[in-house]
């Protein structure tokens, strides 16, 4: 028999057998829920009964010491503590984990809400949690859990740790820090200090420790049998490390369970993950867990933690499917996320349900108040500390200078297939530049694993050049790198083609001649680095080439407009005087390099970055009903397809490693000056060899640029506003 597990129902206590993992599994699935959702009954007040029991005498079990009677009912508890227990009636069944059980009857907590000690009140998301973690360790995997404030994620775990460490033999647990405060007498260890006070004092279990001091207990005592000195005990030992200095401090050895306290403030948590694995496996097998668990602190500092939660298969994290992925109701993979609505007091009914509707309700009215009263930054950093979705735990914290609301929109389209697109891989032959499809991937974390070995990536194409395009047609912006192979640094090359805004003249079979504007969009892009910089350097001039695109480079780093230079390729390039944005700006004038522009200290952030803003913002076209009302508008934002440049943006904040978005907000800075002052490009066709019907744009059921394509009129009733107003 797999379990066979302590049953309440009907008033009386049994067991249920479970055959086998699978079935066990099956089970725990079967009542996991949500937070609102597992309908906590009258059978909730069962729960805490030997808590409950102690509260009101003072003892647990008034049985004379080491009776039978003594004995049984210290034994059961044991039982309880490591087995977990099913309450159930005729409709519902609850399983307490193990440790859910043991943390909720015998291991006191201080009520902040009742301002004393006493136990824990029963609540789902705590319930919810502890299901988590068991499901974690029956699949093999880890746990990661970003939560709200305030749920007593630390008091909980320590009482996990001293479940194993009281009752397991040989058992070994580690917590860890980014700072020792957070793991000594201080923080999480005076926990279970309190926790062993009260074991060995009101309990049947009592274990002496021996050593018994901050960071580092085993279950052990010391005693003489003859003339020679033992030590008996489980052995099992408790571990404590910061990695204040070293992220692999202590981490060496086998590990039961290793709880990483704080882990929202926890930068070099990654490289303690990765060094810790092998010592929670023997081969393919898992040997012990891993449970990083935290609020957010600061933006840089958690990084760890988003990458878990939000690429849990990636990193062998238990993964549960929510609708919490952001405002909008986004349904995806993560790990474990406990918003601010749930357990939020007081709205938790009789039985620890939590009154999801209800908080959710409060928490809008409490915001709006925050909107009238505080300045933008507080206002977001509140948000991020109380976050109703995992995307508001993850915001930058001050009021974000990028629409986020029209961007995540975009975002949502393009992870709706709206934009198709090819990966490309470009050579030169005898013939020419060659365009082929490969199965290679574009990189798509930000920012990039510093150790991530290949990254390369690959060119994406969202549109694929005109036949001969002329000068004018295509622009492209390159942020360079100064080197090749590194280990040290996330900065990648990007380069982006925006393909301009063209005067389209058709002549149709029947010999009419219409005219159209197609409107302006990024047509492609590539974002990466090759161990060896002249591959970079050729990757980049190849797509150049192909577009025939005139290209600014930011030239704080000259390799690349040296390479061009070397190859005569020069006219590519466009000179710092015909920047205009830097005579505008009265930007560079001590720059003596004759191509490209400098980016200054204020340059990207005070200038650069405002014409972005605009390009995504403005409004592109207009639709209206009979009475000139608009009733919907597309904005700017829908030329831009490329998710990780839409991430970069939205991530943003001064400081951040952008290198999307340097390419990008330079590149349109350029276009709209030059637009300004040159207009459109100009091209004519005839009707039967059009660009929608050419070889050379790869076949689509649809448009990739459906909401901004080619239109000569409006579809909808009344006037309709230019797709360039804004260009003069």
């Amino acid at each position: 028999m797999y379990k066979v597990v302590p049953t309440y129902y009907n008033g009386k206590w049994g067991t249920t057998e479970f055959i086998d993992k699978s079935t066990f599994l099956e089970y725990i699935l079967s009542i996991f829920s949500e937070p609102g959702e597992y309908g906590l009954n009258n059978l909730s007040y069962k729960f805490n009964t030997e808590a409950k029991s102690f509260t009101d005498q003072g003892f647990y079990c008034n049985k004379p010491f080491r009776s039978k009677d003594f004995t049984t009912y210290w034994e059961d508890q044991k039982n309880k503590c490591r087995t977990g227990v099913i309450y159930k009636d005729n409709k519902k069944s609850f399983f307490l984990t193990r440790d859910y059980y043991m943390w909720l009857n015998f291991l006191p907590i201080f009520d902040k809400e009742e301002k004393k000690y006493g136990f824990a009140k029963v609540r789902d998301a705590q319930y919810h949690m502890a299901l988590y973690e068991l499901l974690a360790e029956l699949n093999n995997q880890h746990s990661a859990i970003l939560k709200k404030r305030q749920i007593a994620s630390s008091y909980f775990h320590m009482g996990k740790i001293i479940n194993t460490y009281w009752f397991e033999e040989g058992s070994i647990c580690k917590i860890g820090a980014s700072l020792k405060d957070f793991i000594n007498d201080k923080g999480s260890w005076k926990f279970l200090d309190e926790y062993k006070t009260f074991l060995n004092e009101h309990t049947a279990w009592y274990r002496p420790s021996n050593p018994e001091k901050v960071l580092l207990w085993q279950q052990q005592i010391e005693v003489k049998i003859g003339n020679r000195k033992t030590a008996r005990g489980l052995k099992s030992k408790i571990q404590g490390g910061s990695f204040e200095k070293n992220a692999t401090t202590g981490v060496g050895g086998p590990c039961t369970i290793f709880f990483h306290e704080e882990a929202g403030i926890a930068p070099k948590m990654s490289d303690t993950y990765e060094y810790l694995r092998p010592a929670m496996s023997s081969g393919m097998m898992t040997t012990g867990m891993f449970i990083a668990a935290g609020s957010v602190g600061d933006l840089q500092q958690c990084n760890p933690l988003k990458e878990m939660i939000l690429n849990p298969r990636a990193n062998d994290i238990y993964a549960v499917e929510t609708n919490l992925m952001d405002a909008d109701g986004a349904i995806g993979m993560a790990g474990l996320f406990i918003p601010e609505q749930h357990s939020m007091p007081p709205f938790i009914d009789e039985f620890g349900n939590s009154l999801v509707a209800e908080a959710i309700e409060a928490i809008i009215e409490e915001r709006s108040r925050w909107k009238n009263e505080l300045n933008g930054e507080q206002f977001q950093l509140r948000i991020s500390q109380k976050p109703m979705n995992i995307a508001e735990a993850f915001a930058y914290r001050k009021a974000s200078i990028f629409p986020q609301a029209i961007l995540s929109r975009q975002q949502k389209r393009i992870e709706e297939k709206e934009y198709p697109y090819e990966l490309i891989e470009l050579d030169r032959d005898e013939k020419g530049i060659s365009a082929k499809r490969t199965n290679k991937l574009p990189i798509s974390k930000f920012p990039v694993d510093k150790k991530q070995i290949d990254k390369t990536g690959t060119i994406v194409v969202w549109e694929r050049p005109i036949p001969s395009p002329g000068f004018g047609a295509y622009y492209a912006s390159i942020d360079p790198v100064s080197e090749g192979k590194t280990t040290t640094s996330d900065s990648l090359c990007s380069i982006f083609v925006y393909k301009n805004a063209t005067e389209v003249t058709r002549t149709t079979v029947a010999g009419d001649v219409e005219q159209f504007l197609e409107k302006d969009k990024i047509v492609a892009a590539w974002c990466g680095r090759f161990d060896d910089i002249n591959k970079t350097h050729e990757r980049l001039e190849l797509i150049i080439e192909w577009y025939n695109a005139w290209t600014i480079v930011e030239n704080n780093i000259s390799l690349f407009i040296q390479h061009m230079i070397a190859r005569k390729k020069q006219r590519y390039l466009v000179p710092k005087q015909q920047i205009l944005f830097l005579k505008d700006l009265g930007s560079n004038k001590t720059v003596y390099q004759e191509y490209g522009w400098k980016n200054t200290g204020t340059l990207f952030k005070s200038h650069l970055i405002s014409y972005a803003i605009e390009f995504l913002r403005e409004v592109i076209n207009e639709e209206t009903d009979v009475n000139g009302t608009v009733t919907n508008q597309t904005f700017g934002v829908e030329r831009v397809p490329d998710p990780m440049l839409i991430k970069e943006m939205l991530a943003y904040y001064p400081g951040l490693n952008v290198d999307r978005l340097v390419a990008f907000g330079a590149l349109i800075a350029f276009v709209k000056i030059q637009q300004s002052n040159r207009g459109y490009s100009k091209r004519r066709e005839s009707e039967g060899n059009s660009l929608v019907n050419s070889e050379n744009l790869y076949k689509l059921k649809y448009s990739p640029f459906k909401n901004i394509g080619r239109s000569k009129k409006s579809s909808s009733k009344g006037p309709r506003r230019s797709g360039f107003k804004n260009y003069k």
